[in-house]
């Protein structure tokens, strides 16, 4: 049954002035991050879910379990069960499982047919998906014409398949992929969700959301009860009781029975045969005080809604949730929900999400029940300390684009100068991708790494990834053979000169030299920004030890994407373990799923 509102459609914002003059609004989920994984979950918040269209899966076992699952909607399936055994890139098994089902075998080079179709069969969860720039994320960042690590048709969200539009290349360039996310938020009709532009500020949690902090609280205040109550009856502390005894002695009281003396029962029989005793007093306290609670809240809602009839806002049972004139009615009766008024959204919030307007400098508050980190691991690159607390001189750069716009610049003034040799710190592929562009440019290289033996990822063959085991070639080298380049194994930057443009550079053994540059790229890797989180969030894997989307991700349930020691905090991308964007899908699904599960008496989806 689809229910129709009249005076306002759900999507509107419910706001309300705050004293410091920003807008309060009213959410039931935000998703700070608008990269890949904000847009997928975004995509399955607005009623878009998996449906399982055949079993006809090349690994049998996978197949055997998915043979009851047939034409039914995964939100709803034992996701745990389907996924048990699988292996791949990633450490999350729901994402391993849709990313076997979307993509079967992809790894070993067969192409099949997917497995899932999505369906416009779920209900519509208000949400708000908060990033800094367009949306793609990070991908608007990077240098547009590097090539995909992942395979074009792997760089795709689900609903509408990416065609690279590089000739001869199976990936793609960055700055298609990025034009792909953003045209994918307008085709899916996404648009109303996101909003851009916009730095979080400050996380705060509301209503005690952190574990710990909830449950000292209240076994502080079942204490509190527990010796009031004693203290208004008067009982004074006995020996410790039989239970098996206790019960006999009640069963016999109430049938008037006369009881015998117990050798094991020390507890006083008159309050025992009164009712009297301690945890049956706390529990009618307890029930007293829930339902005195609950008639104020329903006299204040029927104050509030009856005089009108109506509501300006609408919800289900545990879902805020809005009509979609794209709801699909072969499909509605199966997702039944039920509507019914809120008054007070703050009541059911659990986080508060500061925001800033980068172009504008507006503030807005979220108030939500349900927060997911979704902003990816590149916001903060990794730094040297060498330079003790001084600025890095401005051609000291920690990107990619920032050198190869500087570099060009400097190229066209130079003239027909010589130009210094650019200075590149790392061994990853970020830096492999720096001394391409560099010697590309006809500029030396002097390339700067830790071990003398380079390792490249062993999962990258070479027929598809000739420039990065070119570049390894030159490192095992040393350059002496390659033209505009010159190798510094096991080398640290000590120090830089800025007045001379120098740098200082210091072997494993202590040798010491020092090098005129043009430019400097440290490119050693990145990690994400978690700043507007409270100092007392410790939510890695490691306790006590930075965030890092590679050795000490979040530490979350690897089958709800929740994160381990907060009430309604979910996870997914980077963040959750998940570095390649084919895997993103399924942590998507792993949250929806949970959030459907915590709400199943209002909201579900039936096959």
């Amino acid at each position: 049954m689809v229910v129709q509102t009249n005076r306002i459609q759900l999507n509107r914002q419910s706001t309300m002035k705050s004293g410091n003059s920003s807008d309060v609004v009213y959410k039931e989920v935000v998703i700070i991050g608008n990269g890949p994984s904000g847009i997928a979950l975004s995509f399955m918040l607005s009623g878009n879910l998996p449906f399982l269209i055949s079993d006809s899966h090349p690994d049998d076992m996978l197949s055997m379990r998915l043979r009851s699952g047939i034409n039914q909607c995964l939100v709803n399936q034992d996701l745990g069960h389907l996924a048990a055994g699988l292996e791949g890139r990633s450490t999350n098994p729901v994402s391993l499982l849709l990313d076997s089902l979307l993509h079967p075998c992809a790894d070993i080079g067969m192409e099949m047919e997917p497995l899932v179709e999505f369906k416009k069969a779920g209900v519509e969860i208000d949400h708000v998906v908060l990033g800094k720039g367009p949306p793609g994320g990070s991908w608007h960042k990077m240098d547009p014409y590097i090539l995909t690590l992942s395979l074009g048709t792997w760089m795709s969200l689900p609903g509408l398949p990416f065609h690279p539009r590089d000739s001869g290349e199976k990936r793609a360039f960055a700055c298609n992929v990025a034009n792909y996310y953003v045209q994918y938020v307008q085709e899916m009709n996404l648009s109303k969700y996101f909003v851009n532009n916009a730095v979080v500020s400050h996380v705060a949690p509301l209503n005690g959301t952190k574990r710990d902090f909830r449950e000292r609280e209240v076994a502080e205040r079942l204490s509190a009860e527990t010796k009031v109550t004693i203290e208004q009856m008067e009982i004074v502390p006995t020996p410790k009781s039989c239970l098996i005894s206790d019960a006999f002695n009640y069963l016999l009281s109430r049938g008037h029975r006369k009881l015998k003396p117990s050798r094991c029962c020390k507890r006083p029989r008159d309050a025992l045969c009164q009712g009297l005793s301690p945890d049956r007093k706390i529990r009618e306290v307890n029930t007293q005080a829930k339902l005195l609670s609950r008639r104020e809240r329903d006299r204040s809602v029927s104050l509030s809604c009856d005089s009108t009839n109506s509501c300006d806002s609408f919800r289900s049972d545990n879902f805020n949730v809005r009509n979609s004139r794209n709801f699909d009615s072969k499909n509605a009766s199966r997702v039944p929900f039920r509507i019914s008024p809120i008054c007070d959204p703050d009541q059911r919030s659990s986080w508060s999400v500061e925001t800033r307007n980068v172009e504008s400098g507006e503030t807005t508050t979220y108030h939500c029940k349900y927060l997911v980190l979704a902003n990816g691991a590149s916001d903060l690159p990794n730094r040297l300390d060498f330079s003790k607390g001084k600025k890095d001189p401005a051609w000291l750069f920690h990107d990619l684009r920032s050198l190869e716009y500087n570099l060009d610049r400097y190229i066209q003034s130079s003239g027909d100068e010589e130009i210094d040799p650019v200075l590149i710190v790392g061994a990853g592929l970020s830096a492999a991708d720096a001394v391409v562009a560099t010697r590309g440019r006809n500029v030396p290289v002097l390339h700067v790494f830790r071990n003398k033996a380079a390792d490249l990822n062993r999962q990258l063959p070479e027929n598809m990834y000739p420039e990065y085991h070119k570049v390894h070639q030159m490192m095992k080298d040393g350059g002496s053979t390659y033209p505009f380049y010159t190798a510094y194994p096991e080398y640290n930057v000590s120090d830089v000169d800025e007045t001379s443009r120098s740098v200082i550079l210091t072997s494993k053994s202590g040798d010491v030299q020092k090098v005129r540059v043009s430019f400097v790229a440290v490119l050693i890797g990145s990690r994400p920004d978690l700043k507007f989180l409270p100092q007392d969030f410790d939510l890695g894997v490691k306790k006590n030890v930075p965030i890092d989307c590679k050795t000490n991700t979040l530490n979350i349930d690897r089958l709800t994407h929740a994160v381990d020691g907060f009430d309604n905090l979910f996870a997914v991308g980077p963040l959750a373990g998940d570095n390649f964007v084919r895997f993103i899908p399924g942590g998507a699904l792993a949250v929806v799923s949970e959030l459907y599960r915590k709400n199943s008496n209002s909201v579900s989806c039936f096959a």
